[in-house]
């Protein structure tokens, strides 16, 4: 089980830099987790991380994962949100599925963001033909 605790990513700068999530709220299922460097709430990038394991009836766990990083603008010297990219990911994993099946599904979907074509459609907007 993973203590909550800051976590650091290095952005996708040419020169990657690190930046720290800090825990932000928990419900005890979801843990949000907020980078304030620029100092402006509606600027702040967000991580959030869960995870609902299958109770009663159920037949599947569910993580998920999410990523918003908004866009801010000055406007006569007010900062306001512009837009928000967005990503987030939905894991399904059978209650019956064994470790090695997570890990595998795992480095496919890890692996496969780092595939050319993938990178191509989701980073470049390169759709595929």
């Amino acid at each position: 089980m993973a203590q909550k605790a800051p976590i650091t990513i290095n952005d996708g700068a040419a020169t990657p830099v690190a930046t720290t999530f800090s825990v932000e709220a928990e419900n005890g299922i979801t843990y949000t987790f907020a980078e304030r460097s620029n100092g402006v709430a509606i600027g702040f990038r967000r991580l959030s991380v869960s995870t609902k394991l299958a109770t009663g009836n159920a037949v599947t766990n569910r993580a998920k994962y999410a990523v918003e990083l908004p866009v801010t603008t000055v406007i006569n010297g007010v900062t306001q949100l512009a837009y928000t990219l967005r990503a987030n990911v939905d894991v399904i994993l059978p209650v019956a599925s064994t470790d090695a099946e997570r890990k595998n599904l795992f480095a496919f979907l890890t692996n496969g963001l780092q595939h050319a074509l993938v990178r191509g459609a989701v980073r470049d907007l390169d759709p595929v033909y």
